[in-house]
């Protein structure tokens, strides 16, 4: 039998981009309902927070990202705090964060992934400039802040995304500017930072996959 944990993942990064992009708003419904009725009254008063206080492109960035990220990584979300949320694919009978997003009220999101950078690089979602840590990203003159992260230079990293680091494991804190963001270069790349380490795990899950039926 196909492992169904292993089918959901695949579906989810695959399915990811053309959800999102057909029907924004019944992307944003599934995901929330995905999430858990907890989980759900947490995301929707954040929501209405930042909708009554920073005005739409806030929220409408928001809502295009924690989207996405449900999408590629459809196990769970799991809140820390009032404005940080943990993303979670299957581990075998346990599960594995993969990504963070944290809105820390300051004009930016921080979205935490797994270190792809040099397949970025290659892919040409990224091109490094003289600036560390600072990425060109076609489109657009400004640049894309990629800080990596691992658990030896990380000091007391934030519970949202410790669990990123260690055991091998290595991530990079994309710093997303809110202003100009939506439907702009900036989102895309982060988007496609994203769908590209979850191509790692969906084609895991398909060879686990395979190997089950």
């Amino acid at each position: 039998m196909p492992d169904k944990s292993a089918s959901s993942i695949r579906e989810g990064a695959a399915g990811a981009n053309a959800n999102a992009n057909n029907n924004p708003a019944a992307a944003l419904e599934a995901f929330l309902t995905r999430a858990g009725t907890k989980e759900r009254t947490k995301i929707e008063k954040h929501l209405a927070l930042i909708d009554s206080e920073s005005g739409p492109e806030h929220g409408n960035v928001f809502r295009q990202i924690a989207t996405r990220l449900g999408e590629m990584a459809p196990v769970g979300v799991q809140s820390v705090g009032s404005n940080n949320w943990r993303y979670f694919i299957p581990d075998g009978k346990y599960r594995k964060q993969v990504y963070a997003l944290e809105d820390p009220g300051d004009g930016t999101l921080r979205i935490y992934l797994p270190d792809i950078r040099a397949a970025a690089v290659k892919a040409k979602i990224l091109k490094a400039t003289s600036e560390p840590n600072q990425f060109n990203v076609a489109g657009t003159a400004r640049t894309l802040y990629v800080e990596p992260l691992d658990a030896e230079s990380t000091a007391s990293p934030a519970a949202h995304f410790k669990h990123m680091l260690g055991w091998n494991r290595t991530a990079v804190r994309v710093t997303l500017p809110i202003l100009g963001a939506a439907e702009g270069p900036l989102a895309a790349a982060a988007e496609a930072l994203c769908a590209l380490a979850a191509k790692e795990w969906a084609g895991q899950a398909q060879a686990q996959g395979e190997v089950k039926k």
